[in-house]
């Protein structure tokens, strides 16, 4: 039985220290952001509300007592009437509603795709600072070997204490750079606990964006709840043009004669909307919100189709860059500084001259992490606008 505790102890820690990638990390937030889960309920609410398209008015019942024949005898009336529509009225009416309801999935799709879309954002910011953080350590860990020669030097006598301070400034002022990167890590992580609603950050393990070749916008969120509107569109202005049709009045009425409960007499009648004028205006105005609607689709893919093939050609261009810095700049850079460095460890170069080199070297590599940060953030956009994940 102890054993068994053990390993069950064993694996809640291994599940609780599991680093998540990008995919499981919004996946997470899905299940506790409470904008969604609010989203959620107005998609139940307007469910809910679907069936009051079929709803009636009330049902009419007139009762009249008193001597209606004679003076000498009590006869009653009794009527009940019913107003209906016609039934495909009743029918465009829960369509509209239905409609309703896919309008809130489509919105919960844009929150869902607007959450995705900020929580890769500080992903791939939290990367690029690890990154970097990782990268100055490293320098910081060559410096730290140079300086050792160099105070050996010193206390040998062969070099004075100028070379000696320049190395040891120059990793106080990386420790610095560390130290406001992790600040701005925190704050970014203040922000991705906000979005997650927790208050405790899971591991995260960094992995950089995969550009998809599917750049078509169809799939874009914001896209598909414009063609639901206007789907609604055009459904309510049939509501619309339904309400110049005539409606139907349907009842019974029994109605006593000296005393006899016999009279049965059936009720049919018609409501017609002669005075239709400004219903015929309001008509006219959900066919023009309608053409709007339809308007706004044309605008907002063509400015979709233009976003997408902007930030494609930047994509492609920072690629370029990105395989210079690699193949060319970063590789020649390392060879040069070989070289300069061990000039410089024997004593043939100024701290001056080897300066330049290393800078030259440690700008290429950070150069090289900004511009994959600039490609993930780009990559993500794409993903954004094209409504794949």
């Amino acid at each position: 039985m102890i054993k068994k505790i053990v390993i069950f102890c064993l694996s809640i820690q291994l599940s609780v220290a599991q680093s998540l990638d990008l995919k499981q990390l919004t996946n997470l937030g899905f299940e506790k952001n409470q904008d969604l889960a609010l989203a959620l309920r107005r998609i139940d609410l307007q469910k809910s509300l679907v069936n009051t398209a079929f709803e009636m008015p009330k049902t009419k019942f007139d009762l009249q007592v008193g001597n209606i024949q004679t003076p000498f005898v009590t006869d009653y009336t009794l009527a009940v009437v019913q107003n209906s529509e016609l039934p495909k009225v009743y029918k465009l009416r829960r369509a509209f509603n239905e409609s309703l309801v896919k309008i809130g999935e489509a919105e919960l799709d844009i929150l869902k795709d607007e959450f995705r879309f900020g929580v890769a954002n500080i992903y791939y910011q939290l990367f690029y600072f690890q990154e970097l953080t990782d990268l100055l350590k490293i320098e910081n860990l060559k410096l730290q070997e140079i300086e050792k020669v160099y105070r050996r030097r010193q206390e040998e006598g062969e070099t004075d204490g100028v070379e000696v301070s320049n190395i040891h400034m120059k990793i106080i002022e990386n420790e610095m750079k560390i130290t406001n990167f992790q600040i701005l890590r925190n704050e970014l992580e203040g922000k991705l606990k906000f979005m997650l609603n927790t208050q405790n950050l899971p591991n995260l393990s960094f992995k950089p964006a995969q550009f998809g070749v599917d750049n078509s916008i169809l799939e874009n969120s914001k896209l598909k709840q414009q063609v639901f509107q206007i789907g609604n569109s055009h459904l309510a202005t049939q509501n619309e043009m339904n309400k110049l049709l005539p409606s139907i009045n349907l009842g019974v009425m029994n109605q006593s004669m000296l005393g006899s409960w016999r009279q049965f007499i059936g009720v049919a009648g018609v409501e017609i909307p002669i005075f239709n004028k400004a219903q015929k205006a309001r008509v006219q105005a959900s066919k023009i919100t309608s053409h709007i609607q339809e308007l706004e689709f044309e605008k907002m893919k063509h400015q979709l189709e233009n976003e997408v093939i902007v930030l494609g050609k930047g994509i492609e261009d920072t690629q370029k860059n990105i395989d210079l810095i690699n193949d060319v700049l970063l590789r020649e850079s390392e060879k040069i500084m070989q070289v300069t460095m061990k000039k410089y460890m024997a004593g043939q170069l100024d701290y001056y001259d080897w300066y330049l080199t290393y800078n030259q070297n440690v700008n290429y590599k950070l150069e090289l992490l900004n511009l994959q940060k600039n490609k993930n953030l780009s990559i993500t956009n794409i993903k954004y606008l094209t409504g794949n994940e």
